[in-house]
């Protein structure tokens, strides 16, 4: 017979897993931008200077853009153009559209990925959606540019380059 102490007991084990797992998902995004800063793996979340242009030529590279959306984050995340043909050290500028689908207000903030990964620190953002956290009202669609130019010490083994935002919610958080 299970006594009313060892349910009390058993009922405070449950409440301290679920606190701590909902305390671990709210340090989350902190926490991988404080592992990523460490590692030195996605450093250039940070707006960059505008780099010199060159009279010689790049070399062309492909680009290609996606976003994946946390599950349970009521936003559309879509980038208007899915691929560009472009040259290293040239500016590209792609324009993504994010749509809140709920009614109500969502704070939230993309983090990027480079794939492969050994191309992540020949991209230079300029300007990102990705560099601040971004409030969107019940229903608001808004559109985003990203400018970015792909340095010319690109790796000629890389002609593909694939710029992958995940975006995450950010519960409490008011910018």
């Amino acid at each position: 017979m299970v006594s009313r102490t060892d349910n009390r007991i058993l009922l405070r084990k449950f409440l301290l897993i679920a606190l701590l797992m909902f305390g671990f998902a709210w340090a989350l995004v902190p926490l991988y931008r404080v592992i990523c800063e460490v590692t030195g793996v996605n450093q250039l979340v940070k707006a960059g200077e505008a780099p010199q242009q060159d009279v010689v030529a790049g070399v062309p590279v492909t680009l290609d853009f996606d976003a994946t959306v946390q599950p349970g984050l009521p936003w559309q995340v879509v980038p208007l153009v899915r691929r560009v043909e472009g040259r290293t050290g040239e500016f590209i500028r792609v324009d993504y559209e994010i749509t809140n689908r709920s009614d109500k207000r969502v704070v939230g903030q993309a983090v990027p990925r480079y794939l492969p990964a050994a191309a992540g620190p020949h991209v230079q953002k300029l300007d990102c959606f990705c560099f601040r956290e971004q409030a969107f009202e019940p229903g608001e669609t808004r559109r985003f540019p990203v400018v970015f130019v792909v340095d010319k010490a690109l790796p000629a083994e890389i002609g593909r380059i694939t710029l992958a935002y995940s975006v995450f919610s950010l519960p409490g958080r008011e910018p």
